[in-house]
């Protein structure tokens, strides 16, 4: 495919005008990076993850792991590394091997963004796993089934990236998506045409540049796809732009104490780039970018004078704002796109020293692993932002903290846990669920708490392909639990979770908690023994 140009915007006169007038002006005027203001930030990030850490882990999500690892690296937390916490959501297929899901509820979100994320921290895939032998390149090599559409090839970047580090070989094994067997070469076409004629979306469009720019030049065989790789990094690059417009407007409306209008040009950018006026939007956007222009870098990518230039005055504003608004930050809900933002910042310095022919500079992926043990926690109050005028509050939202939990579901949440068996004790930090199941099961199966608002259910969920062998057991147990329950409405719902299934109790609100917590003891005490050699001796054929 022969590209000379990408670029997704439409843009109106007035942002036509003030996108040339900043490209001209940052192709002529050097802006530097004031590396003490972004050593500050980047330290001060690092301490509010190691207060916030506990609720992010609790919230027993892949995707919340391996964005941990993506914005602070390898971490030391309670003396352990971050990639020995991937342990609980390692499967084992019909022949033993390990794997990690890819695009399940259990697993990935994104394709191969586990890996992606810990190559790009720097670990080596031949790192072992938490004492197990397994390494996320036998991961990787087992990984190869892939839960998304045939023509979703936007969502190919992480595995892409990851790839060309982990298995840079043309001839490496196909992946299979929508049960059809795709090798690398066809995976390629699918990304640079997805990236050319697909959707616009910042996250995935960026890793999609990440990993074409990487593959084709990390796989020999891929460097002709080089030219077009670079077309798509400085289409990417030249957003910067728009962002710099967002970022200067928004300091002058703060400087000088100016509630932006509905028709400002700062709304209009805003609007266009769709990141409305959330403070987190923005380093999500500028972080990715940054970290977008630091791994081409390393790939061997020269980056334009104006790029630099316009990363550099992005950071330096945005590292201005910042600190005014990070004590009131709701930050288990943005902690990654900050984690995007403290990743790509920490890189800067070194994409500058490269496009400044430094022999000295070098992209360290690794050097921006944060040891939480050795840091003193900053906790973030959300409560407090009240601190803020009114004028900081119009120029950039926070977002507001998820509801806790209904004191009512947490009451029984605090009965349960009284008398929980050991393994079996809840999991996760959502407020209207919680998973139950011993580690021996695949955690797509397991007992929950689910909080209607009205009603609790007590469930028994079968949530992925990998466990339909469940199906079965569960509904043939419908009888026996509606026999344990009688004067409550047992429910066998065949259509829960695309069709896999599940098995509820529901307790209305007048029901007492001791009692639903005491119901959930029954129902595992009931059923346990007849699912458990099911479930524990389960190898999840992909």
């Amino acid at each position: 495919m022969h590209i000379t140009h990408w670029w997704p915007f439409s843009l109106s006169p007035r942002l036509e005008k003030s996108f040339t007038d900043i490209k001209n002006r940052l192709t002529f005027e050097d802006v530097l990076l004031n590396t003490r203001q972004n050593t500050l930030i980047i330290s001060r990030l690092a301490e509010v993850m190691a207060h916030h850490i506990p609720e992010i882990i609790e919230r027993d999500g892949l995707p919340y792991l391996c964005h941990i690892m993506n914005g602070w690296g390898n971490v030391i937390y309670n003396e352990r590394e971050m990639i020995d916490e991937l342990l609980p959501f390692i499967h084992r297929n019909e022949s033993d091997a390990p794997f990690i899901l890819q695009c399940e509820p259990e697993g990935d979100f994104h394709p191969w963004q586990t890996f992606a994320y810990v190559v790009m921290a720097g670990v080596s895939p031949d790192k072992e796993i938490a004492g197990t032998g397994i390494t996320i390149k036998e991961l990787a090599r087992n990984s190869r089934h892939i839960n998304i559409k045939k023509d979703q090839g936007q969502e190919l970047g992480h595995l892409l990236y990851a790839l060309s580090y982990i298995d840079p070989d043309t001839n490496t094994a196909p992946f299979v998506i929508e049960n059809v067997a795709y090798n690398l070469q066809e995976l390629m076409e699918k990304a640079v045409h997805a990236h050319k004629f697909g959707t616009f979306e910042v996250c995935r469009k960026v890793h999609l540049t990440e990993g074409l720019c990487t593959i084709s030049a990390n796989v020999p065989e891929f460097a002709h796809y080089k030219p077009v790789a670079e077309v798509f990094l400085n289409g990417q690059l030249d957003i910067l732009f728009l962002l710099c417009i967002a970022m200067e407007e928004a300091k002058n409306a703060l400087e000088n104490n100016v509630r932006p209008s509905d028709d400002s040009l700062l709304r209009e950018v805003r609007n266009e780039l769709k990141i409305a006026d959330f403070l987190e939007n923005n380093a999500f956007y500028i972080g990715h970018l940054a970290e977008l222009a630091a791994l081409a870098t390393k790939a061997g990518y020269k980056i334009r004078r104006e790029h630099i230039n316009a990363l550099n005055l992005a950071v330096n504003t945005l590292n201005e704002i910042i600190p005014r608004y990070l004590p009131y930050l709701f930050f288990e809900d943005c902690f990654l796109h900050f984690g995007h933002y403290r990743r790509g910042v920490s890189l800067l310095e070194a994409v500058n020293g490269v496009a400044n022919g430094d022999p000295s500079a070098n992209i360290d992926l690794a050097a921006y692993t944060a040891n939480l043990d050795t840091l003193t926690p900053f906790r973030t109050n959300p409560a407090a932002s009240g601190a803020l005028s009114a004028i900081e509050k119009a120029v950039f939202k926070l977002s507001s903290p998820v509801n806790h939990e209904r004191e009512r579901f947490n009451t029984v949440l605090e009965h349960y846990i009284q008398h929980a068996r050991h393994s079996l004790e809840p999991r996760g930090r959502f407020k209207h669920f919680r998973r139950i199941g011993p580690p021996s099961w695949p955690r797509s199966f397991h007992y929950e708490f689910l909080d209607y608002g009205d009603k609790i259910g007590l469930e028994i969920h079968i949530e992925s392909d990998t466990v339909k062998a469940m199906t079965t057991a569960v509904e043939h147990m419908t009888a026996r639990v509606q026999a344990l329950f009688s004067e409550q409405p047992v429910e066998w719902d065949p259509l829960w979770y695309k069709n896999k299934g599940r098995l509820r109790i529901l307790f209305n609100d007048q029901y007492p908690e001791p009692q639903i917590a005491e119901a959930m003891e029954q129902l595992i005490s009931e059923t346990f023994d007849a699912f458990d050699p099911i479930a524990s001796h389960l190898r999840i054929a992909q």
